[in-house]
């Protein structure tokens, strides 16, 4: 997409446009001194999400020439910075659904710190509401959260023997819709290069924001160890009381949430 419209006319004199409506923002901020808000709303499949980034981009292209003193990044760096973390955010706040592949299910506050000049200092992101229910039961055709299927199919043999994790998602019941089998994704959550590509992306956010190899593997085995914990099955002895019937899910999920066995 082009950074603002294109043709003689000054940005904001055309119908709302969404580069238009960031720069205007941006340029009140620097004129007033006041703080500034774009509030991003509307129904699943709008395009909330692909909005948000549109708005990201265009603050780090109209800063990308400006630095303030003492910082180790540019504001061009900075603000590629809070785009890059995009996938991430989506990966672990969105989930398809019957009428977006990649809708996402939380709200979602970005902070952006200015200069008086303009330059990006830095950003904080505030997420709410998570749609917590949807990784224990979703409809037909929906699916839990991506980063659960990316790190099925993403990743590698000796990952997942460590994770005790299997490679076929219809065996964890997290994963299974309400007819009991997994929903089928074919290219993933934004119908690219699937899962395990996506999982490469949110790996490489990982590492690229300075969250270490050892983290990040825990991080991988707490989410396998959730997948662990809903193959728990429970029954009924002689007696009339309630007993686990699936032990082997159960140990692996004491282990990789660091319970006791």
């Amino acid at each position: 997409a082009k950074t603002r419209p294109s043709g003689e006319k000054p940005i904001g004199s055309e119908p709302p446009h969404i580069y238009a409506i960031a720069d205007r923002m941006y340029r009140l901020l620097l004129s007033s001194g006041d703080s500034q808000a774009i509030i991003v709303s509307g129904p699943s499949g709008a395009g909330k999400t692909e909005t948000c980034k549109l708005v990201l981009k265009h603050l780090a292209y109209v800063t990308k020439h400006l630095s303030e003193a003492g910082m180790s990044k540019s504001s061009m760096e900075l603000g590629a910075l809070l785009v890059m973390t995009n996938p991430l955010l989506e990966a672990f706040g969105n989930a398809e659904t019957n009428l977006n592949r990649n809708s996402s299910r939380f709200g979602k506050f970005t902070q952006i710190h200015v200069s008086k000049k303009g330059a990006i200092l830095g950003a904080s992101i505030q997420t709410y509401l998570l749609e917590a229910t949807r990784v224990v039961v979703h409809a037909e055709r929906n699916c839990n959260y991506h980063i659960f299927y990316q790190i099925v199919a993403g990743l590698s043999s000796s990952e997942k023997a460590s994770c005790q994790l299997e490679s076929d998602a219809n065996k964890y019941a997290y994963l299974r819709n309400a007819t009991g089998k997994a929903t089928a994704r074919p290219g993933g959550r934004v119908g690219g290069g699937g899962d395990a590509a996506e999982f490469k992306d949110s790996l490489s956010v990982l590492q690229k924001i300075g969250v270490s190899e050892k983290l990040i593997a825990s991080l991988w085995e707490t989410l396998s160890g959730l997948l662990a914990l809903g193959n728990i099955t429970y029954g009924e002895t002689v007696n009339g009381d309630a007993c686990i019937q699936n032990t082997k899910a159960l140990g692996a999920a004491c282990k990789l949430l660091q319970g006791h066995d």
